[in-house]
């Protein structure tokens, strides 16, 4: 065994103590074989996650902190990653099929690719669309008007596009390896992404540096994803994407973007509100994100 892990696993966790447990579960039967680093870093969790982790998995060590966001606490393990290959890890993901060897053989056999992707599927085992375009003005007006057509949505949905390894804007985090060689061209995370988008920026910015991201198919993952209509969660999907968007756009595109996604949530008010069997709490939800992006409330996390 080389000195080097082949591996680094950065796990992030915060509450929803089981679901993190299964995940690491899953994640050390398909690192058979190699030498791994495991680093796991709770953000504030409330329910004895940490503990948890440390009882039922021995000789896993847990970091702890408050919850600075997502991108802080992935940063706080990359400084500490020493392996070949980083993976970060979402805490509600579940290897389906496939080993960590065949990514890395994959990987290692395509030396340009310096960020990649697996196929992604829900609880129910249907395909998530974890391809993605950068976000456009044109993305953001299909996906307020529900339009569902090729290059009128940021999520690539041609389900052949999965089933074959090709190039990609950018890859759905919820499993996302990198080559330590790219991460040290790219830098860590940009902490502004509190939550979201933090990995829409990452791929652009390896793009950007020549590095490929890439879609592979060698390996699935359950991704056990659920559907927040918290007001803060749903405002910050959009907030992040303006924010990708102030840092890589020009003024024109940026207003775009705004209406667009302003467009969204003021149709979603509306349409709640129309059939009135409609949870209050997803009404309050849109209200509040359309807020915060026409810029008339502060951001969700500040």
């Amino acid at each position: 065994m080389s000195a080097r892990p082949d591996l680094s696993v950065i796990v992030v966790t915060h509450n929803r103590s089981e679901l993190a447990v299964r995940t690491l579960r899953s994640a050390h039967r398909a690192a058979a074989g190699l030498h791994v680093q495991w680093l796991i870093v709770d953000s504030g969790s409330t329910d004895g996650t940490p503990e948890r982790i440390e009882r039922e998995l021995p000789g896993l060590g847990v970091l702890r902190g408050e919850n600075a966001g997502f991108a802080a606490a992935n940063n706080r393990a990359l400084r500490l990653a020493m392996g070949r290959y980083v993976l970060l890890l979402n805490p509600d993901v579940e290897i389906a099929a496939g080993t960590f060897v065949e990514l890395i053989t994959a990987l290692d056999e395509r030396p340009e690719v310096g960020v990649a992707s697996v196929v992604q599927q829900g609880s129910d085992g249907e395909l998530q669309h974890s391809i993605r375009h950068y976000p456009s003005p044109r993305s953001a007006l299909g996906e307020a008007l529900g339009l569902p057509w090729d290059g009128w949505r940021e999520e690539e949905r041609a389900v052949e596009r999965y089933r074959q390894e090709g190039p990609a804007d950018w890859l759905v985090g919820a499993f996302l390896i990198a080559r330590t060689e790219a991460v040290h061209d790219v830098g860590p995370l940009d902490e502004r992404f509190f939550l979201y988008s933090e990995e829409t920026d990452w791929c652009y910015r390896a793009r950007e540096a020549g590095w490929e991201v890439r879609h592979l198919p060698q390996m699935t993952v359950t991704h056990h994803n659920t559907t927040s209509t918290r007001p803060d969660i749903v405002a910050q999907l959009s907030y992040a994407k303006l924010l990708f968007a102030r840092k890589h756009y020009g003024r024109g595109r940026i207003a775009a973007i705004r209406v667009a996604l302003a467009a969204r949530h003021l149709a979603r008010v509306f349409g709640l509100i129309a059939l009135r069997r409609s949870p209050r709490e997803r009404v309050r939800a849109e209200r509040h994100a359309l807020a915060v992006v026409v810029g008339v409330a502060a951001p969700p996390f500040g």
